[in-house]
């Protein structure tokens, strides 16, 4: 979810000082944490030859799970939950100061958030910040402020991350979010439609990255680039029926948002209006048929996009690319290696 996207940045930097911030990852074992099993995904098709960048037959692997424990990754399937409607949002299980814990999965995350109501059960201790908060599509509250905590550690599967800032929000359903700095860290790669977090053994390895390149798109997926902002949020180039833009890639929100001006722009219908979307207020929002919405090199046909009039926010420039679109174009999301890899539905 992004309306907490550009405050995040501010936080980490406000939290340096009075936090000795050490957020530095360790690619140690967890001695509390689990080994998740995942049941293999399999990819859309194979080629009739078979991926050929592992040379020998007996090693070709058929499935993205396969591949990356071919390579060492560590594996932690996610669940699915059913906040609000279709479609469902990615979580996953933690350990945070050795306590269980459940965080939703938002590459739309400038950073990792914890939930204010579980704050007691980690052994944390809030600090209060100038950072004023920021909504989706409205300007800050003028009462409201950013809070912060540091954790202890942060364990996700056999990986564990020490001295982590995070912001303090209330968050319901969960105990927080699972923001982008982190999975970045861990080099982790995100299989939305699997759906299963891999967590590199020794962090982002360019190797690793160009052989999944390789098999995945001997497998019909289009590579698209990413890049990782200033706000360390994943942006990505894009496209509404002609009229270019960016996007930030974001699994937290439930729909793809852009501006009203782009769609006025690209001479888009923008009808049915949405009275309610988790994490926004109320901007006049509309849903507008596109014929094609252009990823990258990758393009999505009729697809049905949220625009939202966001010339009174603070942040007019943030577009997103929701769950929807990429859990449906089966996204796989190589968050180390600043790249993602979509393939059509069957």
């Amino acid at each position: 979810m992004t309306w907490i996207a550009a405050a995040i940045c501010g936080i980490q930097i406000a939290a340096a000082q009075p936090l000795a911030l050490s957020a530095v990852f360790q690619a140690t074992a967890s001695p509390i944490a689990e080994k998740p099993l995942v049941t293999p995904t399999p990819f859309p098709y194979v080629s009739r030859d078979g991926p050929k960048a592992f040379g020998g037959k007996n090693a070709t692997p058929t499935t993205l799970n396969s591949f990356l424990k071919h390579e060492g990754f560590g594996i932690v399937k996610l669940k699915q939950r059913n906040f609000d409607s279709d479609p469902k949002r990615l979580v996953i299980d933690v350990e945070i100061n050795r306590v269980s814990a459940l965080l939703e999965v938002d590459t739309g995350a400038g950073g990792t958030v914890i939930a204010q109501s579980s704050l007691k059960r980690f052994g944390l201790v809030e600090q209060k910040t100038p950072i004023r908060i920021a909504a989706f599509g409205k300007k800050s509250v003028p009462s409201a402020f950013w809070t912060i905590a540091k954790l202890d550690t942060l364990a996700i599967g056999n990986s564990v991350m020490r001295g982590v800032p995070v912001a303090i929000k209330e968050i319901p359903h969960l105990d927080g979010l699972l923001g982008s700095p982190e999975m970045h860290r861990v080099g982790a790669i995100l299989d939305c439609a699997g759906p299963a977090l891999y967590l590199a053994p020794r962090g982002s390895n360019s190797r690793t990255s160009g052989k999944l390149a390789e098999i995945l798109q001997s497998n019909g997926f289009t590579q698209v680039p990413l890049r990782l902002n200033s706000d360390h949020h994943l942006e990505v180039d894009c496209s509404i029926d002609g009229v270019p833009s960016t996007m930030l890639v974001d699994t937290g929100s439930r729909f793809t948002f852009v501006d009203e001006s782009i769609g006025t722009k690209a001479g888009i219908i923008m009808t049915r209006p949405i009275t309610q979307v988790r994490g926004s207020d109320s901007a006049r929002r509309s849903i507008g048929r596109v014929r094609k919405l252009a990823i990258g090199d990758f393009e999505i046909r009729d697809a049905d996009i949220c625009f939202v009039d966001l010339k009174e926010a603070d942040h007019p420039s943030t577009y997103l690319l929701g769950i929807s679109e990429l859990a449906s174009n089966v996204a796989v999301i190589d968050i180390g290696g600043l790249r993602m890899y979509l393939h059509h539905p069957q």
